[in-house]
């Protein structure tokens, strides 16, 4: 039995790397994704941090009104610029990105030692200038509690009355936080995005396209069982996935410890050869569901352009939940280990945080995963047990 189950993957594999580009854009789609993301992830990162330390540009409305406040701004990194004529318009039009208004009464109200008013003017729709909005804001306070001080020192009175609470922050986590966080929680997105699309191609060709080329047939009149048929072309298309996954985790993980990458994403991470070694084993199941669910689907389907089409909707439905949460800020909670892929991402993010895995979530997950992957493995086997398998 097991003679021929590799016989069989063995003429499979043989098939399917003569087809190098076939082979290529598999592993492109799979490669890439590593790549796009450092890219995308590194440009924000710059920008945003060359945004938090270059000059500020601030047009000021109405600066003769607060000199003091003016001469604050221009030692704090500010560059002030005469207001544009029409300042709406310029926010609106992108050519500047905000404006600090000073009335006229600001002047009366702050020697009265009153509460004085200022007017931050931004475009909302502009994302682009909020960092600046943000310093410009975070200035004001400054000033704010710099005045505040030293009216209550005419007064008196100490300043430390104004703070009787110091909050002082401290980071348990395990593992880096801010721009590193956001990388780490990439991490499941690159691995399931591997385990859906890098045996897509493979799987469509050894159901599907065989259909097409009229070669199942000849293959399904040989004296074997016809379930050991398909297990092989499914461990052919699993092993291919499993190498993919392992290129994909490989190659972000290689490109996140490369000095050049690092200074060019001011990402600094170190995740433990024992947290990705936990990381696969966590995966390994969703690997296993994904390429039975394509084998269930491109079996059922008549041809490789509707093969394409619904395996290509199983892909995006596959990755794309990790991909959300990755983004969002949403904590796990025990009914979504219930759903496969969305569990994982969960584990995969506790485990390269360095936390510790509870042991019932795991079971409930993967056991999930494994069994609908069982369960698509057989459906795909009753199809091939049926006559109409050579037509669709």
């Amino acid at each position: 039995m097991w003679g021929t189950i590799w016989t069989i993957l063995r003429k499979e594999l043989t098939d399917n790397m003569r087809d190098r580009r076939s082979v290529f854009n598999a592993l492109l789609s799979v490669l890439i994704n590593p790549l796009l993301y450092i890219v995308l992830f590194g440009f924000l990162n710059r920008a945003f941090s060359e945004q938090a330390t270059q000059t500020l540009q601030l047009p000021i409305i109405g600066a003769q009104n607060a000199p003091n406040l003016v001469s604050f701004l221009d030692q704090q990194n500010v560059d002030v610029l005469p207001p544009p004529e029409d300042a709406e318009a310029a926010l609106l039009a992108g050519d500047v990105d905000v404006v600090l208004v000073i009335p006229d009464e600001f002047a009366v109200a702050f020697e009265q030692g009153e509460s004085a008013t200022v007017e931050v003017m931004r475009d909302e729709s502009n994302d682009g200038s909020g960092i600046f909005v943000a310093r410009t804001e975070g200035l004001l306070r400054q000033y704010s509690q710099r005045t505040a001080s030293l009216r209550l020192l005419a007064r008196g009175v100490s300043p430390a009355v104004m703070q009787p609470l110091i909050i002082s922050e401290v980071d348990v986590s395990l593992q880096a936080g801010g721009a590193a966080g956001t990388v780490l929680n990439l991490l499941p997105v690159i691995m399931f995005t591997a385990a859906f699309l890098g045996g897509f191609y493979m799987v469509v060709d050894m159901t599907a396209g065989e259909k097409e080329r009229d070669s199942l047939e000849p293959l399904l009149l040989n004296p074997v069982p016809r379930w050991t048929i398909v297990i092989a072309k499914y461990l052919t298309a699993l092993a291919f996935t499993a190498v993919g996954t392992a290129l994909a985790t490989g190659l972000f993980l290689v490109l996140l410890g490369i000095p050049t990458v690092q200074e060019f994403t001011s990402i600094r991470l170190v995740v433990e050869p024992q947290a990705i070694a936990t990381a696969v084993l966590v995966v390994a199941p969703v690997v296993f569901m994904a390429v039975a669910l394509q084998m269930l689907i491109a079996s059922y389907t008549r041809n490789v352009k509707e093969a394409q089409t619904y395996t290509q909707i199983l892909s995006l439905a596959g990755f794309m939940p990790a991909l959300f949460l990755s983004i969002l800020p949403i904590r796990d909670q025990p009914w979504m280990y219930f759903i496969p892929t969305i569990g994982q991402v969960f584990l995969v993010n506790k485990v390269v945080r360095g936390e510790a895995l509870p042991p019932a979530d795991v079971a409930i997950s993967m056991g999930v995963t494994l069994l609908i992957g069982v369960v698509a493995l057989l459906g795909a086997i009753r199809l091939y047990e049926r006559e109409e398998i050579v037509m669709g």
